[in-house]
């Protein structure tokens, strides 16, 4: 989530890793031996280069997980206004007529019977994405299949399962996002002096994270527009993320590795809601 920097919590922002101690003794920097006495001095501030056993091929253990999948909740008025509530709440008309949402921007939503819903989004008259909901036969589950229509001229589809929480008729009701475990069933971590690489290849994300807490864009055919994330170390077994959406902070978390290098330890909240808490546990491949 796994998952842009602010300073986090205080955290020591300086690297004191091992490439970066100077070969040479140019005049005014610190002796080997008095930067290994700092960084013994501030290795409570996390001053230690990160185990090398972080790098791997990992694989998610569902039965340890904290965390089933967000929840969606669905109203629908009677005037056919679908109110859509997840990390964040919007409302559609499905009147078959095309409503315009912004600078350029136009969406338009038709309704066939009580089993399905289209959504087509166009920008400056050119169809940006489209999205395809349909509820299954026994109205236990629905399935949405978005397809994006990219400037460079690609097309990407994808799709979410969801499986009924309440309600009992048509798309009203509490909804549970099964996909999002799948996307995280294996995690490609490459640790080196400058980076720790974090890959989702079921999820269509990757990312590059420089050590230093810079943010860098979350990248891949299924990353989310605008999204970044920055991570930091806290010691040789951890490090703290946050994951941000067009700049404003959406998710913050750690990544703990276990002291026999074996298990990696992934936990995330929103920072308005830090009780909640969700949790995946890797074990590596």
């Amino acid at each position: 989530m796994i998952h842009p920097q602010r300073n986090l919590r205080g955290h020591w922002r300086s690297r004191c890793y091992r490439s970066y101690v100077p070969k040479t003794k140019p005049k005014g920097l610190l002796t080997r031996f008095q930067w290994v006495l700092l960084c013994a001095f501030v290795a409570t501030l996390g001053c230690q280069t990160p185990s090398p056993d972080w790098s791997g091929t990992w694989k998610l253990i569902p039965t340890k997980t904290g965390y089933l999948g967000q929840v969606l909740t669905i109203s629908v008025s009677a005037d056919d206004e679908y109110r859509f509530d997840e990390s964040s709440s919007h409302a559609i008309r499905c009147d078959g007529k095309n409503q315009a949402i912004g600078s350029n921007r136009t969406l338009l939503c038709v309704k066939s019977g009580v089993t399905r819903l289209d959504i087509t989004l166009k920008e400056n008259g050119l169809k940006t994405r489209s999205t395809h909901d349909e509820l299954s036969a026994d109205g236990k589950t629905f399935a949405t299949t978005v397809t994006e229509f990219r400037p460079n001229g690609s097309v990407i589809t994808s799709q979410i399962v969801f499986s009924r929480l309440s309600g009992s008729n048509g798309f009203a009701g509490r909804w549970r996002d099964t996909s999002f475990l799948q996307w995280h069933a294996d995690l490609i971590l490459k640790l080196n002096d400058q980076a720790l690489h974090i890959d989702y290849p079921s999820g269509g994300e990757h990312m590059d994270l420089p050590l230093d807490g810079a943010e860098a864009a979350v990248q891949g055919p299924h990353a989310l527009e605008g999204s970044t994330r920055a991570v930091l170390p806290a010691g040789k077994r951890e490090f703290r993320t946050v994951t941000k959406r067009h700049g404003k902070p959406f998710s913050q978390g750690t990544l703990e590795l276990s002291d026999d290098g074996r298990t990696i330890t992934e936990t995330w909240w929103n920072p308005e809601r830090p009780d909640e808490k969700g949790k995946f546990v890797y074990e590596k491949k």
